[in-house]
């Protein structure tokens, strides 16, 4: 018996378990992991809160290696073309799921060459604006875009949590004329609204939290069924007045297509 990686994942919850002497045969070397977004957005920072404790359990470095680009698809092909051993794994999030329908041709095929390992994490997405933008509440700040009609942008990386969320919330809204601005990796489009490049953007709660309580970044509402303990002073979207609209962000480990069952299971 190996030692199950989908077992191992669960140390972001603080699990305890023991581990079989069995599975000792593997890993017997570093593994691989490919976060293919830039550093500083959700996905890189989800896979450096579960690593230090995952290469522990294994007894082997979890070596993170950020490979972003072209909407994760950078990255993910790397995988999908890597040896099925167990030691090249990919920390995948939404746009695994979406760039089938946002790319005519991927240079892979999302459900042939992976097999998928397990479900690492998930959070809710919030609107946040940068302090100038005069709008306190979400109401302001949907009247204040309607009154900058044509000259609204917004970005994140394609096919992100950040992006579906901004793209529904121009549906929704009726601002359609925002225009979407694609970055490689949600991290670097939070550095331009903080820096005033950008004027809002939606972003996964894990990457604009620390700016939000510095009063670098402004929460205008928070696109979850309840507001987050650690943002409890951001209304939920409901809450705000903009009523069914939940987007949340996922992180899922998988393994090129192949991969032996002893070492996913």
């Amino acid at each position: 018996m190996t030692k199950p990686i989908a077992i191992l994942s669960l140390v972001l919850l603080a699990a305890p378990f023991a581990i079989p002497p069995a599975a000792a045969q593997y890993p017997t070397k570093p593994i691989h992991l490919i976060v293919p977004a830039a550093p500083g957005g959700g996905t890189d920072i989800a896979a450096r809160s579960f690593v230090p404790a995952l290469q522990d359990n294994l007894g082997q470095p979890v070596v993170i290696e950020n490979r972003g680009g072209a909407g994760g698809i950078i990255g993910t092909d790397l995988v999908a073309k890597a040896a099925p051993d167990g030691y090249t794994l990919l920390l995948c999030y939404v746009s695994h799921a979406t760039n089938p329908t946002l790319v005519a041709k991927l240079p892979y095929d999302t459900l042939r060459d992976f097999a998928p390992i397990t479900l690492v994490a998930h959070e809710p997405n919030v609107l946040v604006t940068h302090p100038s933008v005069p709008a306190s509440t979400l109401a302001e700040f949907i009247a204040y875009a309607r009154e900058r009609s044509g000259k609204m942008s917004y970005g994140t990386d394609p096919g992100s949590a950040g992006f579906l969320a901004g793209e529904l919330f121009k549906q929704t809204t009726g601002l359609t004329s925002i225009e979407y601005v694609a970055y490689k990796g949600s991290g670097p489009a939070a550095a331009d609204v903080v820096a005033g490049h950008l004027p809002y953007m939606w972003s996964v709660i894990s990457i604009v939290t620390p700016f939000i309580k510095a009063g670098r970044l402004k929460g205008l509402a928070i696109a979850a069924e309840r507001r987050a303990p650690n943002l409890p002073e951001v209304p939920t979207t409901a809450e705000a007045g903009l009523q069914d609209f939940q987007v949340s962000g996922w992180y899922g480990l998988v393994a090129p297509a192949k991969t032996p069952k002893a070492v996913i299971d």
